[in-house]
């Protein structure tokens, strides 16, 4: 297609068809189903074997599709961290989608691999990293998470490129019980084994115990293991919780492991003044990771690897990518990925249109609005608030002493699956303490205090009416 003409009628349309559900989704359920039946129904699975006009195509986009789209950009989104995105970085990836770039090499697209170059370095500076020097974009925390320990494992046994890891140590990894499930996914993936990777007990704030920490590392010695890594937490998916990184710093230069802080979610707080040095000892990291797309507010898929030096993981090009530039840097030289989407200009386009100083202030309404919220809930009988929420996570449940804990817990798992059905506003549940919570994320700058207090208001109804259903039967 090269019909500029065409083109500018077919971005019209789409943008009308937009603007109109927009309008008419102001108070429509954000989370549109919960059903897979009802979504299959909706398709039309033909194999489109022939042409389709793009007035049709639309057509069927709006009744097909359209309406199963869940408002995840809406104030009343709540659920996972994926951040709200933003208008400017969507127009990026139409830009990108339209020139379709792919960064597989450097003369393949020039400038989406010096992009990529300058907004890491952009990255390291806005969460305070400067002295991490080199890095790369991935689709996300789990992709990064996994690179960050493949490099890892490059450093520790650079043998493993040519004969595997079937002569290797036994290597142990360790994190807390907290962790995200993407380091158990790497253990699987890198073939080093879900059960050498050490999950340690948190304290009441839901950081990693030290002590039981050093015990474990002792023991694998003993044992005839090599600890070879140390994940430490700077925003958990879970509560928020940022663990002891300064002690986690030293454990790793003691023992000589390689020192990861997976800061996907909440590292960009560190930005603001009063929760600096909670953060304090992440600078001491081998590798960090931060997903743009959580809390910088940048459209899906973008994560990012920070690393002061990339150790060579591979060391072989075949012959149909030898590049004829000594100066040409390439991400595929050290990911897994070879065909690369332009992730960079989104992510420029965020800093450039908002700028650092705006980001932080969204950044400081998100963590305020969540205590907004915890306020609110405070208020409720029978509701109980997790205290650790220092960040822009908040989780609760109810709890009423005259019933038995497997009652109270059936409270609160049914007023996850209500709040499902319903779809008026979207949150999730979690277990903490082998116990049911709900579960709030903001990471929205559209969100006003007022939809705030109305997402406090349905988690009463939602509370009131679970519990008058136990009643009743």
């Amino acid at each position: 297609m090269n019909n500029l003409d065409e083109v500018e009628k077919f971005l019209s349309q789409t943008w009308e068809l937009l603007k109109s559900y927009e309008r008419r989704s102001v108070d429509q359920p954000i989370l549109k189903t919960n059903r897979p039946a009802e979504v299959k129904q909706q398709l039309d699975t033909n194999f489109p074997s022939g042409n389709l006009a793009f007035e049709e195509l639309l057509k069927e986009f709006e009744q097909q599709i359209l309406p199963y789209l869940n408002l995840n950009t809406d104030a009343r989104y709540g659920a996972y961290i994926t951040g709200s995105g933003n208008r400017v970085s969507a127009l990026a990836e139409f830009i990108k989608g339209y020139y379709n770039q792919n960064a597989l090499k450097w003369n393949n697209s020039p400038i989406a691999s010096e992009l990529e170059l300058l907004v890491v370095s952009w990255i390291a500076e806005f969460v305070g990293l400067s002295d991490f020097s080199e890095g790369f974009l991935t689709s996300g925390g789990s992709m990064s998470n996994l690179m960050c320990l493949h490099l890892a494992l490059a450093h520790r046994y650079p043998d493993r490129e040519m004969t595997g890891l079937s002569h290797a140590p036994s290597f142990t990894v360790y994190c807390s019980d907290q962790t995200h499930s993407s380091i158990d996914r790497a253990m699987v993936f890198l073939g080093l084994g879900r059960n050498n990777l050490r999950k340690i007990e948190v304290n009441d704030q839901f950081q990693i115990n030290i002590n039981e920490l050093e015990s474990a590392i002792k023991q694998d010695i003993k044992d005839g293991k090599t600890p070879f890594a140390l994940v430490g937490n700077a925003g958990t998916t879970n509560t928020g919780s940022v663990d002891p990184l300064m002690d986690l710093a030293g454990l790793a230069s003691q023992y000589d492991l390689w020192y990861h802080v997976d800061g996907a979610y909440g590292l960009p707080a560190r930005r603001q003044p009063e929760l600096h040095e909670l953060f304090a000892g992440v600078e001491k990291a081998d590798s960090v990771i931060i997903n743009p797309h959580k809390w910088m507010y940048v459209t899906f898929e973008a994560s990012c690897v920070l690393l002061r030096h990339i150790p060579t993981a591979i060391h072989f090009t075949p012959d149909y990518l030898i590049s004829s530039g000594q100066d040409r840097w390439e991400s595929s030289k050290h990911s897994i990925e070879l065909s690369k989407e332009f992730k960079a200009l989104k992510i420029w386009f965020t800093l450039k249109y908002y700028g650092a100083s705006q980001l932080t202030d969204f950044i400081k309404k998100d963590i305020e609005q969540i205590q907004l919220l915890a306020s609110y809930l405070e208020k409720i009988d029978n509701v109980i608030i997790e205290q650790m929420h220092i960040l822009s996570i908040l989780c609760f449940r109810w709890y009423d002493p005259a019933l038995t804990s497997e009652e109270n817990d059936q409270v609160n798992v049914r007023a996850v699956r209500m709040i499902e059905d319903e779809g008026r506003i979207f949150i999730t549940g979690t277990r903490l303490r082998e116990t049911t919570y709900l579960r709030v994320y903001f990471g929205n700058p559209g969100r006003r205090n007022s939809d705030v207090q109305k997402m406090a208001s349905e988690i009463t109804r939602v509370f009131s009416n679970v519990v008058a259903s136990i009643n009743t039967n």
